[in-house]
């Protein structure tokens, strides 16, 4: 499933240890963000909005783990000026829409059954 697994690259740059997933609708996911697995606390709902064929690209997944394997990002904030990092797993003339496409995404927290919060990621 697209959706989980793009789920698992964009929560876990925002510092997710795991994720509980807690119900696959056909417009929705829904789980809870596992920040620190030995502390109750360290836990966030959330819903995605997003259908399995609106997922952003696999280039938006590989930025992804780009972003997070070489601690590019504070808490949802790219760290570097994105024009200054070498991005060369990703065609050129599809970076733009590829960053375009990450900063789009929006993932709902859910706090006493309501959504309130958002997650994203910006530059």
């Amino acid at each position: 499933m697209k959706r989980k697994l793009f789920l698992e690259a964009f929560l876990g740059a925002l510092g997710a240890q795991e994720i509980i997933w807690t119900d696959v609708q056909h417009n929705r996911v829904y789980g809870t963000i596992v920040y620190d697995p030995s502390d109750e606390e360290e836990r966030q709902d959330f819903v995605w909005h997003m259908n399995e064929g609106n997922v952003p690209s696999e280039e938006v997944r590989k930025l992804l783990f780009f972003l997070s394997e070489n601690n590019l990002m504070d808490i949802d904030k790219i760290i570097k000026p994105i024009n200054e990092l070498n991005i060369d797993f990703i065609e050129k003339n599809k970076l733009e829409t590829v960053w375009n496409d990450l900063f789009d995404v929006e993932v709902r927290m859910i706090d006493d059954g309501e959504e309130t919060d958002r997650y994203f990621i910006h530059d």
